[in-house]
């Protein structure tokens, strides 16, 4: 029998295809936390033990995430774009469109799904992410999505027991707005005024580089167990990007240079005025207590009304 909502059809897919079920994450999660849901005890910290999650590690970097032959090839015979139009549409890697060099967004998803659901069999990363994202039709191969307007990926795998409950964004290089940082944001100063056990049922993904995403922004975490000042401009972060031979502190600066390297990032960054401890967006995402249906970020809320007030 044929599925008849986008709903089973996602289960069926899941199931069959990449072995990650949004039901064995649903499962794991009750079962660890019990009827009270899936709120960290009071004072239990957010356990970031193998984070970040690197794009490039051997276990996932090379997987696809899309084909640019396929995409250019359907923006052309299906979409009617000129070869230059469709071309534009993905950065030509060397390597391919692969998790290594277009996954740090996607990274990002895996951790908060790791951090906040860290129950869920099998653990989420971002090959089964990947996998769960193109069988949902998020995104393919081929640039086919087939998703309804802006659901979140995280609160359909987790079946809405984390997903995201506030976002920004900055527009970092476009005319007539101004530049914002860590330190300036009234959103990521309340998040990082907090104590970390203060933040244990949320995170923050923020995005650094240019506003257009084809090859010069960039995703990372705010650490969510760094007790940083929130005057610090230059954040602690768990940064896809972070190199797997580094051991220490990965901060703002650190992920600027390291990313900078690359000429048309360089390039782009330069010609839009972007500094290393400029930020273009935050997105906080949070466990949810189905009870209430509300997202637990009560503690945030009540920090980001006073940064407000403050001015």
């Amino acid at each position: 029998m044929s599925n008849s909502t986008r709903r089973g059809f996602i289960q069926s897919a899941l199931g069959a295809g990449a072995a990650v079920g949004a039901g064995s994450l649903v499962s794991a999660a009750a079962s660890s936390a019990g009827a009270a849901g899936i709120t960290a005890p009071d004072g239990e910290l957010l356990n970031t033990k193998g984070m970040p999650y690197r794009q490039d590690d051997p276990r996932w970097g090379k997987k696809l995430m899309w084909d640019r032959k396929e995409v250019i090839k359907v923006a052309r015979e299906f979409n009617d774009e000129t070869r230059a139009e469709a071309e534009s549409l993905l950065y030509p890697y060397r390597d391919g469109n692969n998790i290594a060099n277009e996954g740090c967004m996607l990274s990002c998803l895996a951790m908060v799904l790791k951090l906040l659901a860290p129950a869920a069999k099998p653990s989420w990363t971002p090959a089964t992410l990947n996998r769960a994202a193109q069988d949902a039709y998020y995104y393919s191969r081929s640039g086919l999505s087939m998703v309804t307007l802006y659901p979140d990926l995280v609160s359909e795998m987790s079946e809405g027991h984390v997903g995201l409950a506030m976002a920004q964004d900055y527009l970092p290089g476009v005319k007539g707005w101004r530049r914002v940082y860590a330190n300036t944001s009234p959103l990521l100063r309340a998040y990082r005024s907090l104590t970390p056990a203060q933040r244990s049922n949320y995170l923050v993904m923020i995005k650094t580089g240019t506003y257009d995403d084809t090859a010069s922004s960039h995703y990372a975490l705010l650490h969510p167990n760094s007790e940083q000042s929130p005057d610090e401009a230059d954040a602690l972060l768990l940064d896809p990007a972070e190199p797997r031979s580094h051991k220490g502190d990965w901060t703002m600066t650190d992920s600027a240079k390291w990313i900078g390297q690359e000429p048309q990032i360089k390039r782009d960054w330069r010609n839009a005025g972007i500094q290393p401890t400029q930020i273009g967006g935050a997105w906080v995402f949070s466990r949810w207590d189905p009870a209430t249906g509300a997202p637990l970020i009560g503690p945030l809320v009540q920090s980001w009304s006073q940064q407000l007030a403050a001015g």
